[in-house]
């Protein structure tokens, strides 16, 4: 089985090409209408990390909804914004970051607007989205991919374990190397659309389970088959039934007698010669009568 970073960049473009065929299938070829100012983009990718888009729109629809403007947000605790975005993956992590970035933009430009980032270069822009604390590579990468045009890759947590089972990344890889491998297989046009039909595989729930578990190590993987091993299982995304493993038998239960020779007590038969003794003792004791104690003779008295 070849590596995947032993994949040539022809190679690993043959292979996505046939991965967006199988996967525009399932999932369509329209990306989602965004057109989101720069900050909007940074908190909308908050939301969007190892989540599907529809779950990310409704959990960031609710914060707007939920309070008066986005100064309100930054000034909010973290449990207030994270009550906001309701039932969603990491809501903590999501809403500490949503406040983060607020409080940054506020601080350095005291306004809510990072428009001045399209006037950078991309190194530059992502230097800056750096300084933004506990900020991830995903939505760093986001944010520059779609507000800024930029040639990056998005991956998060849940899409690379999408490309290990492919065979696209190594097992061990982080998001950001293995969007770094997979950049070169990737026109810059071609960019948003793979990334967008690559979450909505990884987090789809019906095929989680196979992304989580992993590649089958007993099997070879080839990441040529990488596409026809996808069709498959949005063909049958049942999991196979695991096979619980063998009891060991259970020891055989000794049913020996407790019985020793030498304590048991065992009733020794009587002798021959005992046996008729006994015999006649109890036949002489039928015969023997009492006998009636004799009348006494009684002397006449002489008149």
């Amino acid at each position: 089985m070849p590596a995947a970073k032993s994949l040539k960049a022809s190679e690993k473009q043959t292979i996505v090409k046939k991965l967006v065929t199988e996967m525009k299938k399932k999932y369509g070829g329209r990306l989602p209408k965004e057109n989101r100012p720069v900050l909007e983009t940074l908190l909308f990718s908050a939301c969007l990390e190892d989540v599907s888009h529809e779950d990310a729109e409704a959990a960031y629809e609710r914060v707007l909804s939920t309070f008066f403007d986005l100064n309100e947000v930054r000034v909010s605790s973290v449990t207030q914004i994270q009550d906001s975005m309701g039932d969603v993956d990491d809501s903590d992590w999501k809403a500490m970051r949503l406040r983060d970035a607020l409080q940054y933009t506020f601080e350095t430009y005291f306004e809510f607007d990072l428009e001045q980032l399209k006037r950078k270069t991309l190194d530059a822009a992502l230097k800056e989205l750096e300084e933004v604390t506990h900020l991830t590579s995903f939505m760093r990468h986001y944010t520059v991919q779609h507000a800024l045009g930029a040639h990056v890759l998005p991956i998060d947590t849940k899409i690379n374990e999408l490309l290990v089972w492919l065979g696209l990344a190594e097992a061990d890889s982080t998001p950001e190397q293995s969007a770094d491998d997979l950049k070169s297989a990737v026109k810059k046009a071609d960019g948003p659309l793979l990334c967008y039909l690559l979450k909505c595989t990884a987090t789809d729930p019906k095929l989680r389970w196979a992304f989580e578990e992993g590649p089958d190590l007993e099997e070879e993987l080839d990441p040529f088959e990488a596409a026809s091993r996808l069709a498959a299982l949005i063909k049958n995304p049942k999991p196979k039934a695991k096979k619980s493993p063998a009891k060991p038998a259970a020891p055989a239960k000794k049913t020996a007698k407790k019985a020793t020779k030498s304590k048991a007590v065992t009733k020794k038969k009587p002798s021959k010669a005992a046996a008729t003794k006994k015999k006649t003792t109890k036949s002489a004791k039928k015969t023997v009568t009492k006998k009636k104690p004799a009348k006494k003779k009684t002397a006449k008295r002489k008149k």
